[in-house]
């Protein structure tokens, strides 16, 4: 590219500073604008399946359903059936990652 003149060569958006010539980037959005870029939060979206089967508590814990009761329990007594209609709490583990998933619970 040396056989081109000057004029041909597109700008760069790196200027060279010091005798070692290393490309610092200038920041181009502080010169131009006036509000600050990071200022918008972007909004987190709720796991649509965890929504339908867990619910928080005011202590921040999720009470979920359990399982076993739909179908093929027919060998199952009379009080384990109806121990299973009962709801419990999920698990530390578990909370920690249903409270990612639900971000506004």
């Amino acid at each position: 590219m040396s056989f081109l003149p000057r004029l041909f060569l597109r700008p760069s958006l790196t200027s060279l500073a010091g005798p070692s010539r290393i490309p610092i980037p200038i920041n181009l959005s502080s010169s131009f604008s006036t509000s600050s870029i990071c200022s918008v939060k972007q909004k987190l979206k709720s796991h649509s399946g965890s929504k339908k089967r867990f619910f928080a508590n005011a202590n921040g814990m999720f009470k979920r359903a359990q399982t076993g009761k739909s179908h093929l329990n027919t060998a199952f007594s009379t009080g384990r059936i109806n121990r299973l209609a009962k709801s419990v709490y999920v698990s530390k583990t578990q909370g920690r990652r249903i409270k990612k998933m639900l971000p506004y619970a």
